[in-house]
């Protein structure tokens, strides 16, 4: 048995994973990761049932053709029924992300898609819907001296006494695809493709890796704008941040049959309310990633 910390849980897993920070077997862990037929889960009029997917409050289930297929119950167990034929970083690439999401979602948690920074002790999180930049401005951020807390996915974790949030990472490894790092001119030294027949290239960071929370200070979500010609930065609130933040859940296609309806409010409220939020906006077309990261950085200092 091997043991992790992952999305602020510790996890035993029956397969190794390269990409997870390893912990010391020190007692009852959070989550299991075992390999097993899958159950069938029973189908209810809440859910979600499809030939790919069932989805309820307490179970769900995915099937990814020639890869796996993945059993999450309760919040405490991964099942994985392997394809014989499936790469090895293709099955735990599915797990990490598919199967982790719905397992932090039954354990009443909402991940946020973000990439994160830590800055003087406060995280400064990067929101962007897919093509808006997030990769090429995490990489830039780093090329210019900052460490990475987290790749694409922070787990908010709200404060019983005080109701603020703090977050933790995913887990130590960055993903960049080749493109991403050109234009950044970031020099990555790669440890391996995430999957064998792509061109996205993972990147680890264990000795630099922090399993603590940390709060949040500053939001910033990227945008493509075809109307404007160079880098604009603006402050956002009310229900337009709001909108912006529940779109940017990690898997929040799950979240209709999770029963997660007041977590989701409560988790978007704080952090409107708790951090300096931004939207910065970037022409459709050109080269822009360094005067993106400017502007973060300047918000910084």
């Amino acid at each position: 048995m091997y043991t992790y910390w992952a999305y602020g849980l510790k996890v035993g897993s029956q397969i190794q994973f390269p990409e997870l920070f390893p912990i010391p077997d020190d007692g009852p862990m959070d989550l299991d990761i075992v390999l097993a037929d899958i159950p069938i889960i029973e189908k209810t009029e809440t859910g979600y049932h499809s030939a790919d997917y069932d989805i309820t409050p307490d179970a769900y289930r995915i099937t990814i053709k020639g890869v796996a297929n993945y059993h999450v119950s309760e919040g405490k167990r991964i099942i994985i029924s392997a394809d014989p034929i499936a790469d090895q970083d293709s099955i735990r690439l599915f797990c990490l992300s598919n199967a982790f999401a719905a397992a932090l979602q039954q354990r009443k948690t909402i991940p946020l898609h973000c990439s994160a920074i830590l800055d003087k002790g406060e995280l400064v999180l990067v929101f962007g819907a897919s093509g808006a930049g997030k990769s090429t401005t995490m990489a830039s951020l780093l090329q210019k001296g900052y460490k990475p807390f987290s790749d694409d996915v922070c787990v908010p974790l709200l404060q019983a006494t005080s109701d603020e949030i703090r977050l933790f990472s995913s887990y130590p490894m960055m993903k960049f695809w080749k493109e991403t790092l050109d234009l950044s001119g970031y020099s990555l030294k790669a440890d391996r493709k995430i999957r064998p027949d792509m061109e996205k290239y993972g990147m680890y960071y264990h000795e630099d890796f922090l399993t603590s929370s940390f709060n949040p200070k500053l939001v910033v979500v990227l945008e493509k704008d075809d109307k404007i010609e160079a880098p604009i930065i603006e402050p956002i609130g009310g229900i337009r941040l709001f909108q912006l933040l529940e779109a940017n859940a990690y898997r929040g296609e799950y979240l209709g049959f999770s029963d997660l309806k007041k977590e989701h409010f409560m988790v978007f409220t704080q952090l409107a309310n708790q951090a300096r939020c931004f939207v910065l906006k970037r022409p459709v077309s050109g080269n822009f990633v360094q005067e993106v990261a400017d502007k973060i950085i300047n918000l910084l200092n």
